[in-house]
């Protein structure tokens, strides 16, 4: 029952408030892009309509010569990539997060509010939450712009950046989501005891 009370309020608030969630992440999401894809120029990062849906496109150039697989890469005003992915995979590691950290069966200590409980695991899920936010969207943004530059220039060849990208696609960015809820919890179980 707790869960499906949190998921009606939690989703409902998603969808309404989600775009203006990720807008107000937007510095955020460019800080980490240019720090993990230090190679490339960000020339813009934000919300656009990809047919019938809302994503978050970062525009790129290179930065300065690169060498990838033989090639040398020389940067040019006039060219320029895009990535984008959908403005829904930002918040869905922090709403598995806040769902399961809300929903989860609280302790029946006799000495604590089952009040009390529930928010210091929402304070403990915090820290975790930047995290899940800051390792989603701008490294799949920044895998999907390498993976097109290692098929092209040097294929079979592999990426960390690529890899992470891959994983949260795969449901890694669920698998977080989760393993932040139950940190959570058990930090407030402990605390709380």
């Amino acid at each position: 029952m707790r869960l499906v009370v949190t998921a009606v309020v939690l989703i409902p608030a998603a969808v309404l408030f989600g775009e203006s969630i990720v807008t107000w992440l937007l510095p955020l999401f460019g800080a980490v892009f240019e720090a993990i894809a230090g190679d490339f120029k960000l020339l813009r990062l934000a919300v656009d309509q990809e047919g019938a849906d809302r994503v978050l496109r970062a525009t790129v150039m290179w930065k300065h010569i690169v060498f990838i697989g033989g090639h040398v890469v020389y940067p040019d005003p006039r060219g320029t990539a895009n990535a984008s992915t959908l403005l829904a995979h930002a918040l869905q590691g922090p709403l598995v997060a806040l769902l399961v950290t809300c929903a989860w069966p609280l302790s029946d200590s006799p000495h604590h509010t089952s009040w009390r409980e529930l928010g210091i695991r929402v304070l403990a899920l915090c820290p975790m939450l930047a995290f899940l936010i800051s390792a989603d969207v701008p490294v799949v943004l920044a895998g999907e712009l390498w993976q097109l530059v290692l098929e092209a220039l040097a294929p079979g060849s592999g990426s960390p950046v690529v890899h992470w990208k891959n994983f949260l696609h795969d449901g890694g960015r669920y698998a977080l989501g989760l393993a932040g809820a139950v940190i959570a919890i058990q930090f407030a179980k402990r605390f709380n005891a």
